[in-house]
């Protein structure tokens, strides 16, 4: 009995969350009130409340699941301890070969980060907050290495990430090229892996010489 609860509570968070995601599709974080996703989600509102607290609560859950920097809060300590011994090389490279590619594939990321940009709100900024604190923890692997370089490691990952996002949403939005780059086009894309690990490589091997 206690697992056909707890089966069911599991479908019902699930139902509010993909209801959340709906509404905020739709409408906008404007959208996100307690009656409309309890009527999207088919359920009662007062089970908001219970499963999640608030329906604030409930869409930062929503909010979470699609963000690409989930992963790698979740297994955190793993990812560190395998990228150690290259000083993070390796790891800058997926982290950042594996942003463009999940930004590029979910939509709903991409209006995520639209919104986040675009309003200011405590759900928001406590998700940036989050992240900047994940980067701290993976910059703990390679500050060390530009340590005394004249290379600004930071400084440039912060570049490449951020524009991931612009490139990304500049597509999806405008449906045109950037600097005649076809991010639609695979040969254009593999191009933009090559040369987002390029640059890491660059930078490395900058701070050594």
């Amino acid at each position: 009995m206690e697992d056909i609860i707890r089966r069911n509570r599991k479908q019902t968070e699930q139902r509010l969350i993909s209801a959340a995601g709906e509404v905020f599709r739709t409408n906008g974080y404007a959208g996100i009130k307690l009656n409309k996703v309890a009527r999207q989600a088919g359920v009662q509102k007062n089970l908001i409340y219970r499963y999640f607290g608030s329906v604030q609560k409930l869409f930062r859950e929503y909010i979470l699941k699609q963000d690409y920097w989930s992963f790698y809060h979740k297994n955190l300590d793993n990812i560190l301890e395998e990228n150690q011994q290259d000083s993070g090389r390796n790891l800058a490279k997926n982290v950042l070969e594996k942003q463009l590619d999940y930004f590029y594939s979910n939509s709903e990321m991409q209006q995520v980060i639209r919104w986040e940009i675009c309003e200011k709100n405590e759900i928001s900024r406590g998700i940036s907050d989050a992240r900047e604190r994940l980067g701290e923890e993976m910059l703990g692997l390679t500050d060390p290495y530009f340590r005394g370089s004249k290379v600004n490691f930071r400084a440039l990952l912060a570049l490449q990430i951020a524009g991931i996002y612009y490139f990304v949403l500049h597509a999806m939005v405008n449906g045109s090229t950037f600097c005649g780059i076809d991010i639609s086009k695979e040969s254009d894309m593999k191009e933009l892996h090559r040369t987002l690990k390029q640059i890491i490589d660059w930078a490395y091997e900058k701070a050594s010489s």
